[in-house]
């Protein structure tokens, strides 16, 4: 599914519309590719652009560290739908060990990891969640505003 959408502006009232989706390797290159998938999707001058790339790179980041490898189905899936003013961003990978994303109850000042949950979390103002499939997987999504609040920054 290499295929590239970039919608046009359209009525937000309308139901879900899913904006693009693309499978990726379970290796550490398909974070930025994730990346340039969500900029083709949103564009650049999107106005929840960064938090969506940011969200992403995370998302996508912990399905790789977390996922187990040799399993038949070694890719993610990555999909970002518009539903009303949000977009919704889903990270399905093959899963592995038994494991439950959680956030850290404030982002560590220290360290390179355990913070990405965290920023998650922050961005999409705790509107996140994991769906456990068993041997099929696991999917890890959340909601970003679509057009954040005038006051509101990017985190990052």
């Amino acid at each position: 599914m290499d295929s590239v959408v970039r919608p046009e502006e359209k009525d937000m009232d309308a139901g879900p519309e899913v904006l693009g989706e693309a499978f990726l390797k379970l290796e550490p290159t398909s974070a930025a590719q994730a990346r340039g998938y969500i900029s083709s999707w949103i564009g650049g001058d999107h106005p929840a652009y960064e938090n969506v790339v940011l969200t992403t790179s995370e998302l996508v980041t912990n399905a790789i560290v977390h996922s187990s490898r040799g399993r038949p189905h070694d890719l993610i899936l990555l999909t970002l739908t518009r539903m009303a003013d949000l977009l919704h961003l889903e990270v399905l990978d093959p899963g592995g060990t038994a494991w439950e994303p959680r956030p850290p109850e404030a982002v560590p000042d220290d360290g390179e990891r355990g913070r990405g949950l965290a920023i998650v979390g922050e961005i999409s103002r705790r509107r996140w969640g994991v769906h456990d499939h068993g041997p099929l997987g696991r999917t890890v999504w959340c909601d970003v505003d679509g057009i954040p609040a005038p006051a509101e920054r990017p985190c990052g």
